[in-house]
């Protein structure tokens, strides 16, 4: 099959608003106006903005009822990955079915979440909300495939957590391609950021060259990694030395190691506000 046939226009969520509100620049003495416009503009968007901001993290007992507002109280930052979240969210929404929910919308969600937190923990802050987003569409190739055949890519989920197959050797061998480069066609399709490639259209690798000097692109690896070897996404991964000894070769110390190797830390990040609003869609 050719990548190109798979429909990427027909999608819940309007990605030219998507695309707009990333682009923006925070700096723009208009931000704030084409925040709230481009917000207005979605109603999936906006009712997420407006049940998060009324959310008890946020809210402190007043209720807020307009966009404005909204965006005010949550700041740029939060409104556009909030924004990102309501378009990862609708797209995986389309589907019930729990095997695809489980190892590629919660994988998505869960891989957001902790790579924020890594992100975080790693000293750069700055980019701990692009590091969410990252995590939010890496696989949203595979979504587009899923949508594509829903059939056949149950066939790729089976190949990967049954016989170990990597996905994309899956995805070559029922599709005759692969979700990075639907990926990256995506990003061409939805007007995205050319930065967004390199998470929706490479594989995720331990090895690529400069990974340690990317804090976005080093926390979605090793959310991606934790994650999977909690079964979510693959099939569950290797012990706790070997693990760990994996993330060191990144460049992370054995104390930020340690606690994301516990058997609560999956369990943790399911406990997050976000995960709890969003995992049920």
């Amino acid at each position: 099959m050719d990548y190109r046939a798979i429909d990427y226009k027909n999608i819940p969520v309007q990605a030219e608003i998507i695309s707009g509100i990333i682009r923006l620049d925070v700096e723009s003495i208009s931000c704030f106006r084409d925040l709230d416009s481009y917000v207005r503009s979605d109603q999936g968007v906006a009712t997420l903005v407006l049940r998060v901001v009324n959310s008890p993290l946020y809210s402190r007992g007043n209720k807020i009822g307009t966009i404005p507002m909204a965006i005010s109280r949550l700041g740029f930052n939060v409104v556009r990955s909030l924004a990102m979240l309501a378009f990862s969210r609708s797209m995986f929404s389309r589907t019930k079915d729990k095997l695809f929910r489980l190892h590629i919308w919660q994988h998505s969600l869960l891989c957001a979440i902790a790579g924020r937190d890594i992100c975080q923990a790693i000293g750069a802050s700055k980019a701990k909300d692009e590091a969410f987003i990252a995590g939010l569409m890496h696989e949203m190739g595979k979504v587009l495939l899923f949508t594509h055949d829903e059939k056949r890519y149950l066939d790729v989920l089976a190949r990967v957590l049954e016989q170990g197959t990597p996905s994309i050797e899956a995805e070559q061998q029922v599709f005759g391609c692969d979700h990075c480069q639907v990926g990256r066609e995506a990003v061409t399709q939805w007007k995205l950021p050319e930065r967004f490639a390199e998470f929706m259209g490479e594989e995720l690798s331990m090895t690529h060259p400069g990974l340690s000097a990317d804090p976005v692109r080093l926390s979605l690896t090793a959310a991606h990694f934790l994650v999977e070897r909690a079964g979510i996404g693959n099939a569950p991964g290797n012990d706790i030395e070997s693990s760990k000894q994996i993330l060191m070769a990144l460049g992370l110390g054995e104390t930020l190691c340690d606690p994301w190797l516990q058997e609560d830390f999956v369990p943790g990040l399911m406990n997050d506000e976000t995960y709890q609003l969003c995992a049920n869609l």
